[in-house]
């Protein structure tokens, strides 16, 4: 049977939602969010997929401009997909990731990118893990002494929404700059996403979001953004306080942000969820063993456009490479190319030569941003090569910092 598939118009937003809603397990969003989505979606880019009347797939594409080592490339930014369990195994998703990936090639992005629901699903369509993070991390106050923190002279304090829009995309745009795998955010999506107002339902138990902004000199250079859930326990307090955000453009913001949340009063359990794997405070802390933290699988990413997407990013240090690339979803990718790259820039062409390594576009994906390393692909036999020709593939490729997708989209 054809499933035809389409992009959906505003007034078949109410079915769409609901379709994903039950794809997702849980209910239906309400028309004031699903009004809120409108104003910084691009339907033009939505993907349903129909069963006469009723839809059995959603599935769509943010536009994005993500941050690479040392450089920026736009990026289709996979979100939404869901195929309703009535319509499973029959070739829906299938037909929903080659119309998405066709529409990102034929749109110039070289990559696309998601956040995979299970890890096990996209890599029949070429994505590559390409960054991890800390789903939750978590310290008891009492815990939370530091021994090392870069000293600060300036202030934090609380800011309503008007000032945070004001003052907080600079901010993330500073940070973008510095950190691979973050995406630009439009001033639309600010406003109805990042900042919403009405703000979206708080999780269970917990307060709406507090902003609280860094200053030096009048300048703002981070912010925090937390709930507080009150609690009590045999009569003292014992409240937790989850940090949603916390960017900071120098070390000293950075410090100060961390010692604003650790000095909120009548807290017993400190969280932060989607922080980076590389997270300084692990080592600012006197008793870095009571910080725990469980990392996982955040950002896939999908190599489109190989020599483009590779001439996007800097390299740690200079080399060249011949890589043989396979691409069973997306045969135009395949191929060998020569890449010769490095602090300054790359350059990256089709080549005849003998490849120096040999992988599938999977592994490309994964080593793009610099989060995941060759040497443990190539003892996974997913990478083919000598032993020098993978240690000259991870030096090029590594980068610090480490990639970092702090927002689930």
């Amino acid at each position: 049977m054809d499933y035809p598939i389409r992009p959906i118009t505003a007034e078949e937003a109410p079915a769409f939602f609901e379709s994903n809603a039950i794809g997702f397990g849980h209910d239906p969003r309400p028309a004031e969010s699903i009004a809120s989505t409108l104003k910084y979606a691009d339907l033009s880019r939505s993907i349903s997929a129909w069963d006469e009347s009723q839809v059995v797939g959603t599935a769509g594409t943010w536009t994005f401009d993500m941050s690479t080592p040392g450089g920026s490339v736009p990026c289709g930014g996979l979100t939404w997909v869901t195929v309703l369990p009535s319509h499973r195994r029959r070739g829906i998703l299938t037909a929903m990731m080659r119309y998405q990936l066709d529409q990102v090639r034929d749109r110039g992005e070289p990559i696309a990118a998601l956040w995979a629901s299970e890890s096990q699903i996209y890599g029949r369509f070429g994505y590559g893990m390409a960054a991890e993070g800390v789903e939750l991390m978590s310290i008891n106050r009492t815990r939370t002494e530091l021994r090392h923190a870069p000293s600060f002279s300036g202030r934090t304090r609380y800011v309503d929404r008007a000032t945070a829009l004001a003052t907080f995309p600079a901010v993330w745009e500073a940070v973008r700059q510095q950190r691979p795998g973050m995406h630009n955010r439009t001033p639309g999506w600010w406003e109805n996403r990042s900042l919403r107002d009405p703000q979206w339902p708080p999780p269970p138990g917990f307060s709406s979001l507090l902003n609280v902004q860094y200053e030096e000199d009048g300048k703002v250079l981070g912010y925090l953004r937390y709930r507080v859930k009150e609690e009590d326990s045999n009569g003292w307090a014992a409240s937790t306080l989850r940090i949603n955000s916390l960017l900071a453009t120098t070390d000293a913001a950075y410090s100060a942000l961390w010692q604003h949340a650790f000095g909120v009063d009548l807290i017993e359990t400190i969280e932060a969820e989607w922080r980076p794997v590389d997270e300084p405070l692990y080592h600012m802390l006197a008793d870095s063993r009571r910080l725990l933290h469980r990392p996982q699988d955040t950002l896939w990413v999908r190599i489109v456009d190989v020599p483009r997407a590779l001439e996007a990013r800097r390299y740690a240090v200079a080399g060249e490479l011949v890589v043989d690339i396979t691409d069973d979803f997306c045969p135009w990718a395949a191929g060998r190319y020569r890449l010769a790259a490095g602090p300054g820039g790359a350059t990256c062409v089709p080549t005849t030569r003998e490849p120096d390594l040999a992988m599938s576009i999977n592994e490309l994906g994964a080593l793009y941003l610099g989060g995941t390393a060759a040497w443990p692909l190539a003892r996974a036999g997913r990478i083919t090569g000598s032993a020098e020709a993978v240690a000259r593939a991870d030096a090029m490729f590594a980068w610090n910092p480490k990639p970092w997708a702090p927002e689930v989209w």
